[in-house]
């Protein structure tokens, strides 16, 4: 898990994305397709704010479905 260490590291927030029903409180998620089926990734509701700056750490990235499911919340959060 490198998300924590580099947060730490450059004085950010983490803001964890997870698979569904692994985070506690009211969550937003987005779906996205794998060469197989679909999955899902969940954030929390407010974790960030319109126009805050964020950096996405991906640390498996194989086809790139998380990485654009993990924009789209981001731009979820923005709009």
């Amino acid at each position: 898990i490198f998300g924590p260490a580099i947060a730490l590291a450059i004085g950010a927030k983490f803001i964890p994305l997870r698979k569904p029903k692994k985070l506690p409180g009211e969550v937003i998620s987005e779906t996205y397709v794998l060469e197989y089926g679909t999955d899902c990734l969940e954030m929390h509701v407010g974790a960030i704010e319109p126009r805050e700056r964020v950096l996405i750490v991906d640390d498996l990235v194989a086809t790139g479905g998380t990485l654009c499911a993990a924009i789209n919340l981001m731009g979820t959060c923005w709009s």
